[in-house]
């Protein structure tokens, strides 16, 4: 595996360890608890995140998801190890994929509204891949603030 994609893969992981301990022994119903109106759950943001990570980097690989966004933000009633289980196969998905990649191709440029309801954009496929870190890392953010008020409620 290319040394980017090793780091990228590395950082994912890491990232999804630090999901499961904001989730990890929580029900279902703690799961769908939001601490207020327009604030998304820990259930919300994991299926987001998982949905959006395998969009923007399988865009930078060029194996892209089918994605629907707005039910992503209605997502309730999952068990903590189905939440678990699409960040593993997100992991176990991109291990395998990046096995295979070239890191000379993440210069190449993609106009991301054919794959997104969105004005032309381009955007290389090294952007997507930072795109799709950076969008998990900022909603790890969002969820460990959700864990911490849903602890203290």
């Amino acid at each position: 595996m290319e040394p980017i994609f090793a780091a990228a893969l590395s950082r994912l992981e890491e990232m999804h360890q630090d999901y499961f301990e904001y989730l990890d022994g929580l029900s279902s119903e703690e799961l769908d608890w939001s601490p207020g109106p327009e604030m998304n759950s820990l259930c919300v943001l994991a299926v987001h995140v998982t949905a959006a990570e395998r969009f923007w980097i399988g865009l930078a690989i060029d194996d892209i998801s089918e994605r629907d966004r707005p039910a992503e933000f209605l997502a309730s009633g999952y068990e903590l190890e189905a939440l678990k289980a699409r960040f593993r196969a997100n992991s176990a998905f991109f291990r395998e994929a990046f096995e295979r990649q070239d890191g000379s191709r993440l210069t190449e440029t993609l106009d991301i509204s054919h794959y997104m309801a969105r004005p032309p954009q381009l955007v290389t496929r090294g952007y997507a891949l930072i795109r799709g870190l950076d969008h998990t890392a900022e909603h790890m953010g969002h969820a460990g603030m959700t864990r911490q008020l849903l602890d203290r409620r």
